[in-house]
């Protein structure tokens, strides 16, 4: 009888056991990007406010603002067409809008810090890259006073800028389809040219040496005579002056 007893508390002990629910592992932490910096969202929205307060860039702050901050380079230099170079771009609403080409807004961006006195250093048909992969911004006039990227002028250079940012406003909204072109590279320097090589004098021979000596030394014998000639001729005329020295 304890046996039986015995029997059923064990059965009893295992039917609980395997009622328990077990623990599901726990799932593994999503990992998420990490927000951007401070610094960066900070220099975006000096950037946002320098052109709104320009009164004519509002339409491309819009569009800033809605972009994700990380996708920056630390140093950049943004083009900005003015908001009268943005409506004449399709758009379905009243509110001009360049969602219809994705590839417009990058190709504005230059992954380099290039301030205006920067910008001139640049010969005409230089090339700037852009975050457009294979397309390329046209330098197509370096004059201070009529400065043009891809035929478009710059008319608010320095808009804003830092030590990492520069912003310039445009005349028109940059065409990658036109100019994009590819990144070229710069010309090769010339290849220095060759020194001149001067051959030396040919040797000269025993013969021409010896002839040239009899032919001095016989110049010689002929014009010392006369030069004695002419020093006894000049002492005599002056003892003939001088009567005391006889």
């Amino acid at each position: 009888m304890a046996y039986y007893h015995s029997l059923l508390i064990l059965l009893t002990a295992l039917t609980g056991i395997s009622a328990t629910p077990t623990s599901s592992p726990p799932s593994p932490a999503t990992t998420q990007s990490p927000p951007p910096s401070p610094l960066q969202q900070q220099q975006l929205n000096n950037i946002i406010d320098a052109l709104i307060g320009a009164g004519d860039y509002g339409n491309w702050a819009n569009i800033i603002s809605a972009a994700d901050p990380s996708t920056f380079p630390f140093t950049v230099t943004l083009f900005i067409p003015g908001d009268d170079a943005i409506t004449h771009l399709p758009t379905t609403t009243t509110t001009p809008s360049i969602t219809f080409d994705p590839f417009i807004f990058p190709y504005h961006i230059v992954p380099q810090r290039l301030s205006f006195s920067d910008l001139q250093l640049f010969k005409i048909k230089s090339r700037l890259p852009t975050l457009l992969p294979d397309k390329s911004i046209l330098i197509t006039n370096n004059s201070r006073s009529n400065f043009t990227v891809d035929d478009a002028p710059i008319t608010h250079p320095d808009l804003y800028t830092t030590e990492s940012v520069s912003v310039h406003g445009v005349g028109a909204v940059l065409d990658y389809s036109a100019y994009g072109g590819g990144i070229t590279l710069p010309d090769p320097l010339p290849t220095p040219s060759q020194p001149e090589v001067v051959s030396p004098p040919p040797p000269l021979l025993l013969g021409d040496f010896m002839g040239r000596g009899r032919s001095e030394a016989a110049c010689l014998c002929t014009e010392f005579p006369i030069v004695v000639s002419v020093v006894c001729a000049a002492f005599a005329f002056k003892i003939h002056r001088n009567p005391l020295l006889h």
